[in-house]
């Protein structure tokens, strides 16, 4: 039998600050069921993340609702599970609605046994076309799914006969490239073997990592870890996948089944061309650094794209605050720049020498001697160097605030600036 079905992960609607990003995640998304409807698959399959919080604005859930119902129109059912974003401990996520409209289905289902090793066991959705049997294990937040994989009654899902589908949202550990290798992950030993495709989701990268260009073979005799695809995000969620993938997109597998090998073809969507501006500031001046940055805009295209500005090394003179991201963002706006994100937090400064620690004291003297060194370099607003010291507790104070369960990022990102605000005294009026 010819199957062919659609992949994707990671969509995070309504991830972005800006409601000119957001609305580029949109279109992607728009863009992903035009073609699943064009190219008549049999179902998606939503590995994790489909909004970026468990209670998105109604905005958010009503883009997803208005097309996910298209897709049921289509006659192409949606299965998937809840990643670390969306999941919800208490419940209170809004995945909920679109699995009571029928827009959803959960394949995340589990039933606790009475078996002391092994009490979690999960159970199969069958796609009624093409008889193929999917389920899955939602995430939790800082992957502490990790720990329900361990209780899996993983026997049990490999006996199960038939064309089987597992879908996960955690990063497997012999699959985990060198960039996030500090991301937690689990051995493939936590998944159930026997099925034909692991739909993957969580890490915001092609894996492998072939597939972000070319088309790839899963052999039926591969082994599971081959089996195993992550698409990526569906559309970049910060400055480094725009900087580093410029793209997102998602993966339409196709085959004969149970006994052929499927062919797994990535699908891009290319909503704004990206366009990146690196700036190499080693042993240069400020005033050079300037100069090469207003060069590289005076001689360039930058209609209507997305621009993405870093600014790396170490400053022969002057200081990296000189270089103001405001002046540099404006700039390319006028040459109409759709939007423009500068980076420059690895740009430093000969004049500004590292702090010297001794090891012998304790963590709380060593947050106070840093404190105090680098308040002494610093000058921000009107505050003198010891008033500066002074406030800087109560900073990382704050910063150290996590989102709540539930809270949009515009609203968390609101309530740290009211939060710095109060703390530097500053008036609205005075940052205009």
């Amino acid at each position: 039998m010819n199957v062919k079905f659609a992949h994707v992960s990671d969509c995070h609607l309504g991830a972005w600050r800006k409601d000119s990003l957001n609305e580029i995640g949109f279109q992607a998304f728009i863009q992903m069921v035009d073609k699943i409807i064009e190219e008549e698959v049999d179902f998606l399959i939503i590995a994790g993340d489909l909004y970026d919080v468990s209670n998105p604005a109604v905005k958010v859930v009503d883009l997803a609702t208005q097309q996910l119902k298209r897709l049921k129109d289509a006659e192409v059912p949606v299965y998937g599970i809840m990643g670390s974003h969306d999941f919800s401990p208490s419940e209170k996520t809004m995945i909920l609605p679109l699995i009571s409209a029928g827009l959803f289905i959960n394949v995340s289902v589990p039933i606790y046994i009475n078996d002391p090793e092994y009490p979690l066991r999960l159970e199969f959705i069958e796609d009624k076309k093409t008889n193929i049997k999917l389920c899955g294990m939602r995430a939790r937040r800082k992957s502490l799914e990790i720990e329900d994989y361990k209780q899996l009654d993983r026997v049990h899902l490999e006996k199960e006969e038939g064309t089987k589908i597992f879908v996960l949202h955690t990063i497997l550990n012999e699959l985990k490239p060198l960039e996030f290798k500090d991301m937690i992950g689990g051995s493939k030993s936590i998944l159930p073997d026997n099925f034909i495709y692991y739909a993957g989701g969580h890490i915001h990268k092609t894996i492998p990592e072939q597939l972000h260009n070319n088309s790839i073979i899963l052999k039926k005799e591969s082994a599971l870890e081959n089996r195993t695809i992550y698409p990526g995000a569906l559309y970049p969620t910060n400055f480094y996948e725009l900087e580093q993938f410029n793209f997102g997109g998602f993966c339409i597998v196709s085959g004969n089944i149970p006994d052929g090998d499927l062919n797994v073809d990535y699908i891009p969507l290319k909503i704004k061309e990206v366009e990146d501006l690196f700036i190499n500031a080693a042993n240069k001046s400020v005033e050079t650094v300037k100069e090469h940055v207003n060069e590289r805009i005076a001689s360039g295209n930058f209609k209507n794209k997305i621009i993405t500005v870093r600014i790396d090394g170490e400053l022969a003179s002057g200081k990296p605050t000189e270089i103001k991201p405001d002046t540099i963002r404006t700039k390319l706006q006028k040459k109409g720049a759709y939007e423009v994100f500068v980076h420059k937090m690895k740009l430093t400064s000969k004049e500004y020498k590292p702090v010297k620690i001794d090891p012998n004291i304790t963590n709380e003297e060593i947050e106070k001697k840093l404190i105090h060194e680098h308040a002494q370099k610093s000058k921000i607003y009107n505050l003198s160097k010891n008033e500066v010291e002074k406030i800087i507790p109560e900073l990382l104070k704050v910063l150290g605030r996590d989102k709540h369960e539930g809270e949009a990022v515009k609203d968390y990102d609101k309530q740290m600036l009211e939060n710095f605000y109060a703390i530097l005294n500053f008036k609205m009026e005075d940052l205009d």
